[in-house]
C-alpha cells in the first residue's frame, strides 16, 4: 500500500496553488461581510529626522568616521554619504592611496546609518551603489494579458513569493473531473505564457494528452518534483 507524503509541508506547495486556482473565490454576502473595526486607529508614527538630507549626510559621514579606532591604518580614509531614504544614509568608506591592509587603497566597504537616532550598522563589503533596503526589493509587477486577467484559475508569481515553484510568472489552472475504473479523479492542467497547456498533476499526465510541467518547473529542492505529483494527496481538489 502506498503511503502519501501529503504531511510534508514543502511537498504541498504546488498542490496549494492548484487548489487556489481551481476553487472560485466566494464573495461574502451582506450577512457574511466583516464588521468594520470600531477601535481607534493608532496615531503613533515612526519618528522622522528633522534634518535636511544634506545635514543627515554630513552627520552620517562624521559618525562613521568617529567610529573608527585611532590607528595608522585608517589614516587618510575618506567618507561619502548618499541618501537611501528618509530614514537611512549609506556611507562609502575609501582607503587613501596606498592604504588598507594590503596597501592597495580603494573601497573599504560601507556603513548604513539610521535616523533620527543616528544608529550605525555593521560595516559591509561592497559599495552603497549595491545596497538596496528591503523596501526596495519588492518584486516587479507581472503583466497579465487582459483576456485572462479575470480568470478564476489565474495564479501570479508575485502573490506567492518564494513559494512559487515555476519559472514563468503566471499560469491559468484548470480542473476537470474524470472517472477511471469507477474511480473519480481530477485532471489539473496549467496554461503557461508560452501557449502550452501542461499536466499539473499525475492524473493529467497519465490520463491526458498533456506535456509534463517539468520544462517550466524551477529547480527548487524543497518543492516536490514531477514524480511526486502522482501522490493522491497532491491531486487537484474542488
Amino acid at each position: 500500500m502506498r503511503t502519501s507524503r501529503y504531511t510534508a509541508p514543502a511537498s504541498i506547495v504546488f498542490a496549494g496553488l492548484l487548489f487556489a486556482g481551481c476553487a472560485a473565490p466566494s464573495s461574502p454576502t451582506a450577512q457574511e461581510a466583516p464588521t468594520p473595526s470600531t477601535s481607534t486607529p493608532s496615531t503613533a508614527a515612526a519618528p522622522v529626522s528633522t534634518l535636511t538630507d544634506a545635514e543627515r549626510v554630513t552627520e552620517a559621514e562624521a559618525a562613521v568616521k568617529a567610529e573608527l579606532p585611532n590607528a595608522p591604518i585608517w589614516k587618510g580614509m575618506t567618507f561619502k554619504g548618499v541618501v537611501v531614504d528618509e530614514s537611512e544614509i549609506c556611507v562609502d568608506r575609501t582607503w587613501a592611496p596606498g592604504g588598507g591592509p594590503e596597501k592597495l587603497g580603494g573601497n573599504a566597504g560601507y556603513v548604513v546609518v539610521s535616523f533620527p537616532a543616528v544608529t550605525l550598522g555593521k560595516p559591509q563589503d561592497g559599495t552603497c551603489a549595491g545596497y538596496a533596503p528591503a523596501a526596495a526589493q519588492a518584486p516587479a509587477k507581472v503583466e497579465v494579458p487582459s483576456e485572462i486577467a479575470d480568470d478564476q484559475g489565474l495564479l501570479v508569481s508575485t502573490a506567492f513569493g518564494d513559494k512559487w515553484p515555476l519559472t514563468v510568472s503566471y499560469v491559468v489552472v484548470h480542473c476537470e473531473d474524470i472517472t477511471v475504473a469507477g474511480r473519480p479523479l481530477k485532471v489539473a492542467t496549467a496554461d503557461a505564457p508560452d501557449g502550452k497547456t501542461y499536466a499539473a498533476n499525475g492524473t493529467a499526465k497519465d490520463h491526458g494528452n498533456y506535456p509534463d510541467i517539468d520544462p517550466i518547473w524551477a529547480p527548487h529542492t524543497s518543492v516536490f518534483r514531477s514524480e511526486d505529483r502522482h501522490e493522491p494527496g497532491h491531486r487537484c481538489r474542488s
